[in-house]
């Protein structure tokens, strides 16, 4: 820190101050040499009133991140096929049709297929079972029209009603087909289906079987 000091003007007449003010060199002094402080500490308490967080803000930092299913809650026994992009890709280049994503809203699956894109007409749909294969039905995907779409691939999206009771062993199972060209593709998780369950219980009893196998 410094201060820039001038000295006092002489006792004469105003136009003579005037003149030797415009020749008088400015001085310039270290305020410690004043005996000045050169820097200024702020010490700051402890708050005495404390923020006020709402409520709402508070339960979101207490609550868990990935709750656990409920009992009745339906849920998906397989990891989003895309989140592994580069295997999602491979595995579109060499079987032409891939679960993309999927969600589920209450009684109700959704979700996109990608397929390679081998001929302009072309179907897909979900082949699905509520009753390990003594029965199923299937689901025609409606084609979805990309902002950025290219020739390589298309998507298809589709919703699927879930059965409205389902017992705490019991899942659904569905596959992928893609019709082009007089053939069929399947995805069908490496052969083992896409399946959901219903809670904790159906997740328990299937990673049993998984080891026993």
């Amino acid at each position: 820190v410094c201060v820039c000091v001038s000295p006092p003007p002489s006792p004469s007449d105003g136009r003579s101050t005037r003149r030797e003010s415009r020749r008088v060199k400015k001085q310039v002094t270290f305020a410690d040499h004043r005996g000045l402080a050169l820097t200024k500490v702020k010490i700051f308490s402890q708050f005495n009133d404390l923020i006020d967080v709402p409520v709402s803000v508070q339960e979101m930092f207490s609550s868990p991140l990935c709750a656990a299913p409920e009992e009745d809650e339906l849920v998906l026994d397989f990891t989003q096929p895309s989140s592994d992009y580069l295997s999602f890709r491979q595995q579109l280049e060499q079987q032409l049709v891939c679960l993309e994503h999927c969600v589920l809203k209450e009684r109700a699956l959704a979700g996109t297929v990608k397929v390679k894109n081998v001929n302009f007409e072309k179907s897909v749909k979900l082949r699905m079972t509520f009753d390990t294969w003594r029965s199923h039905a299937d689901v025609d995907c409606v084609y979805v029209k990309n902002t950025y779409s290219t020739s390589y691939s298309d998507t298809f999206s589709f919703t699927a009603s879930l059965p409205s009771l389902l017992g705490p062993l019991e899942h659904v199972e569905f596959a992928v087909c893609y019709q082009v060209g007089g053939a069929e593709y399947w995805d069908s998780n490496h052969g083992n289906n896409y399946r959901i369950g219903v809670g904790v219980g159906w997740g328990l009893f299937w990673q049993a079987v998984n080891q026993r196998s």
